[in-house]
């Protein structure tokens, strides 16, 4: 059994795998304020919960997108799983070829995104992956990652509304039926999650008239729950993506 670890800036998604099929997964909120200890804690009443045998845990890969946490979840994980987590970093063997100008800036997240989308799906291929920050990856027809685009994301864009402007109120990120709005919440609502599903659509227009032929389009992220029904006709909505593309670089650096 493998454990499949990506820390996001706003949540913790593990997963499970035994023989490469995902047999339980936990979401937790990151928050950094959490001792080396906590995590532990925390960590171990999850894992009893979900009744998994830690003695048959075989490898762990540890992917984070903040900094400020990795060493003490790191630790927590060494005590948990009596193992040191595989990290992914210059020289991880991911079957990746990149072509971007540096490629110590791509996120793990996004690695781990590329490489389960690559062996699920071929290429070429649109991944649009919503989280805190919304992203859109390009894996071209030679299968070759060569381009990304970053904006924020939904719950960032909709924070950001309500405390910028003063009468502005929070709102729920579910879209009404219609985007014919008739009052400020559902115009609010209306506005940011199918002006975000929009958005999204017009940057995969402009890649593909670029590009000069059509890709896959996968949706994957936690902000897309709140878009996949809106743009279910046009994506295949993966939800564990992520970790399975880190379960499958496991696979490819084992000896």
């Amino acid at each position: 059994m493998n454990i499949c670890i990506d820390v996001g800036n706003s949540t913790i998604g593990i997963g499970v795998f035994d023989n490469h099929e995902l047999v339980g997964k936990l979401i937790l909120n990151t928050d950094v304020r959490l001792t080396e200890d906590e995590f532990h804690l925390l960590f171990k009443a999850r894992f009893d919960a979900l009744h998994i045998d830690r003695s048959k845990i075989k490898h762990v890969i540890f992917s984070s997108v903040v900094p400020q946490v990795n060493l003490m979840i790191i630790n927590a994980i060494k005590k948990l799983f009596n193992q040191e987590p595989m990290l992914i970093g210059p020289g991880t063997k991911t079957g990746l070829s990149i072509k971007v100008d540096n490629p110590l800036e791509i996120g793990n997240d996004l690695i781990a995104d590329l490489v389960g989308a690559k062996e699920k799906y071929g290429a070429p291929l649109l991944i649009a992956d919503l989280g805190t920050a919304s992203k859109i990856l390009l894996l071209d027809k030679d299968f070759i990652f060569c381009s990304a685009l970053i904006m924020p994301g939904l719950t960032l864009s909709a924070e950001s509304l309500s405390n910028k402007a003063a009468l502005l109120p929070k709102v729920s990120l579910i879209a009404p039926a219609s985007v014919m709005a008739k009052n400020t919440l559902q115009a609010m609502n209306a506005g940011i999650v199918y002006g975000h599903a929009d958005m999204i659509l017009g940057l995969l227009k402009r890649y593909e008239k670029e590009l000069g032929y059509t890709c896959k389009h996968i949706l994957t992220g936690g902000g897309a729950v709140y878009v996949k029904d809106i743009l279910k006709d046009d994506f295949i909505y993966d939800q564990n993506l992520n970790l399975e593309g880190l379960d499958i670089i496991i696979q490819k650096n084992i000896k």
